[in-house]
């Protein structure tokens, strides 16, 4: 980093044009350095520019990123973030009021308090913001959290039915209600047959929640606006489980084990071109047997996917091995080993974060 002094006589466009290419931890960093840099970076023309690069880029900044993998289950309010840019681990404080955190995008989650069952709020993991919001319906379960950072609007989605969830597959039809923060209400939005009740993970792209349906397994899509849910005409990779959807750069893939013999033999990632008008999954790449062998220990029987901005991290939850693969280059690695939290005491979290811009404000 340049000396005050020097940074001072570049052009105050130059100096724009450079602090504009940065990361926010960064740019956290220079805020503490120099009056000048502080002035800046808090200014809002700054802040506006900012704020339109990071939306016009389909993958922000990777420095940002914090991929939040385990909880103490002995310590309550203590989860080990692994920061993938700088290879390392990092012991994350939660909000002591948080019980169970049901999903998660850019730096919110929404979560259970633990108090009664349905109540949630809406928490930034680094501004320790906490948004309670209204009860959802009875026997529901929180599917996505969408949020826009350039608004600090978000919006929620819940689905559920009349009976409770162990038995909602019985039902005739399962509803749906989204949660917008904008009314500080819950919407009932659309409702889609009871056999398609559970649910897997869900990914917003292009104004639709892509959403995986299971038992049996379809995708879906859900527009948040008109409540409509519909049924894609693709038939997913066969025999495929602990399936796991993910966009990156505007693309929809899925992550998933092809089973052999009732445990998993290979780890695949596919990709769907969603532009053609005959949709068909196409293998993007398959794990690397060295790194397959070495993540299954013996056996593998399960394991969990989350991802953010094309960095996919895979987890044998049993073993506690992690896996790390950047998808723009379909490289591998292995994170270093961590005593944030200690093995007998790890309980899977598995939520990918990423700075808010309001730290710089």
């Amino acid at each position: 980093m340049a000396s005050a002094f020097e940074w001072d006589r570049l052009p105050h466009d130059l100096q724009r044009s450079i602090l504009l290419r940065l990361p926010i931890s960064t740019l956290l960093l220079c805020k503490s350095l120099s009056r000048s840099f502080l002035d800046t970076i808090r200014s809002p023309t700054f802040l506006d520019a900012y704020s339109s690069l990071r939306r016009g880029r389909r993958s922000r900044h990777r420095d940002d990123l914090f991929l939040l993998l385990f909880a103490d289950c002995s310590r309550h309010g203590l989860a080990a973030a692994y920061l993938p840019s700088r290879a390392c681990w990092l012991p994350l404080p939660l909000p002591p009021l948080l019980n169970h955190i049901h999903a998660s995008d850019g730096s919110l989650v929404v979560a259970a308090t633990g108090k009664n069952s349905g109540e949630d709020v809406v928490c930034d993991l680094f501004s320790r913001t906490v948004i309670p919001i209204l009860p959802r319906m009875p026997h529901s379960y929180i599917l996505a959290l969408i949020a826009d950072e350039a608004s600090s609007d978000f919006r929620i989605v819940a689905v559920g039915s009349q009976k409770p969830v162990g038995n909602a597959l019985n039902a005739v039809y399962v509803s749906s209600q989204v949660y917008d923060s904008r009314s500080g209400r819950w919407q009932p939005k659309g409702q889609l047959p009871g056999h398609y009740a559970m649910l897997g993970n869900a990914v917003f792209l292009d104004g639709l929640l892509f959403v995986l349906g299971r038992l049996p397994d379809h995708l879906l899509t859900f527009d948040l606006d008109s409540g409509e849910w519909s049924v894609v005409d693709v038939a997913l990779p066969p025999p495929v489980f602990c399936l796991h959807l993910l966009v990156f750069e505007g693309r929809l893939f899925l992550v998933g084990g092809l089973e052999e013999d009732v445990v998993i033999a290979r780890i695949g990632i596919w990709e769907l071109d969603l532009t053609k008008s005959e949709k068909e999954w196409r293998l993007f790449c398959f794990m690397p047997d060295e790194y397959f062998q070495e993540f299954s220990v013996n056996e593998l029987v399960h394991f969990q996917t989350i991802d953010r901005f094309g960095i996919v991290c895979f987890c044998n939850t049993r073993e506690s091995v992690v896996l790390v693969c950047d998808l723009s280059s379909k490289t591998w690695w292995w994170p270093p080993a961590f005593g944030v939290i200690p093995k007998r005491r790890r309980s899977w979290l598995g939520h990918a974060l990423d700075l808010p811009m309001g730290l710089l404000k």
